[in-house]
């Protein structure tokens, strides 16, 4: 008896290699976020250097999501549903992340 939503796999297709990188790095350069804004706003808005750091490794693992993302649509005969997402996810934390600095500035 097949359950609503199953779906039966008959393909030998491997997701990308970036595709899995980019998403990941999406996901750590979220958290990172997540963590620096955590420690400013507990911090009162003065955290310094140390968070100003964290917001820039956040920018730059994004900018690496963003560029292994898109190279990743390369690769042939791949599934490229974590290329999508991957690039999708970097794409936006670089523009949110660049629009946190020049409001900053």
């Amino acid at each position: 008896m097949k359950w609503f939503g199953a779906r039966y796999k008959f393909s030998d297709k491997s997701p990308t290699v970036g595709g899995v990188l980019a998403s990941l790095m999406g996901l750590a350069s979220l958290g990172l976020l997540i963590y620096g804004v955590h420690r400013s706003f507990i911090s009162g808005g003065h955290a310094g250097m140390t968070v100003g750091g964290i917001g820039l490794l956040s920018l730059l693992m994004a900018v690496l999501g963003t560029v292994f993302g898109f190279m990743s649509f390369k690769e042939e005969d791949k599934f490229y549903t974590l290329s999508v997402i991957g690039t999708i996810l970097c794409g936006i934390e670089v523009i949110f992340m660049i629009m946190l600095i020049l409001t900053g500035i």
